[in-house]
C-alpha cells in the first residue's frame, strides 16, 4: 500500500482486481461501468474565506493524497458517490444508534459492542463487572441467541433540526420521496456469525404512550444471512425487517420527541439488531483475535474478536463494532 503524489498532476492509477484477473483468464473480461468514492477526502478542509481568492478554497482538498488502488474488492469504495435523478431531494437521510430506550437498547463499552458467547459463563461474568445485574451491568453486553435479552437499536430519517418530525412531514420529506426504509441489508462476516435477529410480527416504535411516552417492543426473529455480499470478502447478507417509526414531534406533548429517538427531524424507520455466533474454538480466537486479555471491572481474563458489522439502508450505512467474547 502507498500515497500517489496528488500535489500538482491528476493521476489515475489502475489494476485489474482479483474477479478482474480471474474473469481475464477465462476470457471473459469487459469493463462495462464504474464507480467514483471519496473515502480520502475531508470536505471540511475547503476554505471558502481563503484570503487568497476562490481558486484556493478547495486547493488543500485537490492535493490530497489518495491511496494506490488495490486489487481486494472491498478496499477501494467504502464511500461510493451517487446519482439521484430527483432535483428536489434537499435531505438525505441517515442511520443513527438509539440508546435511549430503558431495559433494551445496549451501550457501548470500551468503544466496542460485547457480545458474548453462549458458555454459561462469559455473559454473567462480564454483567458483573459492569455494574451487577441491578447496577446496569446487562445495559453492556449482548448475549449469543438471545432474543429476549438487549439489543442494537437503530433509526433511520433526517437528522436535522431545520424540518420537525412531523406525520405532515414525514410524507413529504420521506415517503413521497422514496426514503421509507422497508428493511436493512445487514452483512456479518460469516467465518464467527452464524445468525442475525431482527423484528418480527408486532414489533413497534413510537410516541403514542400518552403525553409523548415512548411504546417500544421488538418481537425479535432469527434470520440467516446467506447471501453473499460482493462489496465484501468472507461477509454474508441478511434482509432484516423495518418497523415504521412512529416517533412524531406534538406540540401538546409533555415528553419531547427527541427524548424517544436519537434522529431531530421527520423519521423513517427503526430496527433492532442481536446475533448468534459459531462454536468458538480457542485457535479461532488465536488466528482472528486475541487470548488472555483482561477488560476492565471483570474477573480473569478473556478471549476476544472483534469484527464490524454493516448495516446498510436506502442511501445511508452505519457500522458496528462488535467484539465477540469468551472468559478464558
Amino acid at each position: 500500500m502507498g500515497f500517489l503524489d496528488n500535489s500538482g498532476n491528476i493521476i489515475l492509477d489502475a489494476v485489474l482486481t482479483e474477479t478482474g484477473r480471474k474473469r481475464l483468464a477465462t476470457g471473459n473480461f469487459s469493463i462495462s461501468k464504474f464507480a467514483l468514492g471519496d473515502d480520502e477526502i475531508d470536505y471540511k478542509l475547503y476554505q471558502k474565506n481563503n484570503a487568497s481568492g476562490s481558486a484556493y478554497y478547495d486547493l488543500e482538498i485537490m492535493q490530497t493524497p489518495v491511496l494506490e488502488a488495490f486489487t481486494q474488492r472491498n478496499a477501494n469504495i467504502n464511500y461510493g458517490l451517487i446519482t439521484i435523478p430527483n432535483k428536489n431531494l434537499l435531505y438525505m437521510p441517515s442511520i443513527l444508534r438509539n440508546e435511549k430506550i430503558p431495559s433494551i437498547s445496549v451501550s457501548d463499552k470500551h468503544n466496542v459492542i460485547y457480545l458474548a458467547v453462549k458458555d454459561g459463563v462469559t455473559y454473567d461474568a462480564l454483567v458483573t463487572g459492569f455494574g451487577g445485574v441491578h447496577g446496569g451491568g446487562p445495559d453492556y453486553v449482548l448475549e449469543s441467541g438471545n432474543s429476549v435479552g438487549r439489543s442494537i437499536i437503530l433509526e433511520s430519517g433526517l437528522d436535522t433540526a431545520e424540518i420537525t418530525g412531523t406525520p405532515a412531514n414525514q410524507q413529504n420529506y420521506i415517503v413521497s420521496q422514496g426514503l421509507q426504509e422497508r428493511s436493512f441489508q445487514v452483512a456479518v462476516d460469516n467465518r464467527f456469525f452464524v445468525g442475525i435477529w431482527g423484528p418480527g410480527p408486532g414489533s413497534v416504535f413510537n410516541n403514542n404512550g400518552g403525553n409523548g411516552g415512548e411504546i417500544v417492543k421488538f418481537n425479535l426473529t432469527p434470520s440467516n444471512p446467506t447471501g453473499a455480499d460482493s462489496n465484501l470478502r468472507n461477509y454474508a447478507l441478511a434482509t432484516i425487517t423495518a418497523v415504521n417509526n412512529a416517533v412524531y414531534y406534538r406540540t401538546n406533548d409533555a415528553r419531547v420527541d427527541t427524548a424517544t429517538s436519537v434522529i431531530k427531524g421527520p423519521r423513517s424507520a427503526a430496527t433492532a439488531l442481536t446475533f448468534s455466533v459459531k462454536p468458538m474454538a480457542s485457535n479461532d480466537f488465536t488466528r482472528f483475535g486475541s487470548t488472555g486479555q483482561t477488560v476492565a471491572g471483570a474477573a480473569g481474563t478473556y478471549s476476544y474478536i472483534d469484527s464490524v458489522v454493516y448495516v446498510r439502508g436506502l442511501y445511508a450505512e452505519y457500522q458496528l463494532p462488535i467484539r465477540i467474547i469468551k472468559k478464558d
